[in-house]
């Protein structure tokens, strides 16, 4: 009786649905920096107009970026030209200086979901702003990118 519980409970757990990830593109940044003047656009891409998704925001930093966090504003689009104005903040290190997120060598990535459960209708465009206080030019995050997944 004890193993056919088990069964079943592995083959629930198997049956759940998990998200899917319907696009997700990076913006390499220059080498020299990546300037608060500069914004970095993006466009999501939804494979169907009746559902709905959660906007996830990536950022790639090199070992040697020189601070523990990254202050970003990043501006959400709707078709009807209207803009959701969202301030984003990423903790990279704690403390100690130890990174956070995922990586090896000398790359690393954290990521953040800025909105869930949006349509298409609602984020036509994504433009992101690095506003770092007393930095006009950023030194040391490499990729910033945008996932739209598909919300069950």
């Amino acid at each position: 009786m004890t193993v056919f519980i088990a069964a079943v409970a592995i083959m629930m757990v198997g049956c759940q649905r998990k998200p899917v990830l319907s696009h997700a593109r990076y913006v390499h940044l220059p080498a020299a920096g990546w300037q608060q003047t500069l914004p970095l656009t993006f466009t999501p891409e939804y494979d169907d107009s009746t559902a709905t998704y959660d906007l996830t925001l990536a950022v790639r930093h090199e070992s040697s970026y020189a601070y523990s966090n990254l202050s970003l504003v990043v501006d959400v689009i709707a078709a009807d030209s209207t803009i959701n104005r969202l301030p984003v903040h990423f903790t990279l290190a704690d403390e100690y200086g130890n990174w956070s997120g995922g990586g090896f060598g000398t790359l690393y990535q954290d990521s953040c979901t800025i909105l869930q459960g949006v349509s298409p209708e609602d984020a036509r465009s994504v433009v992101v702003w690095q506003v770092m206080r007393d930095c006009d030019t950023l030194r040391g995050i490499v990729d910033v990118g945008l996932f739209s997944v598909v919300r069950f």
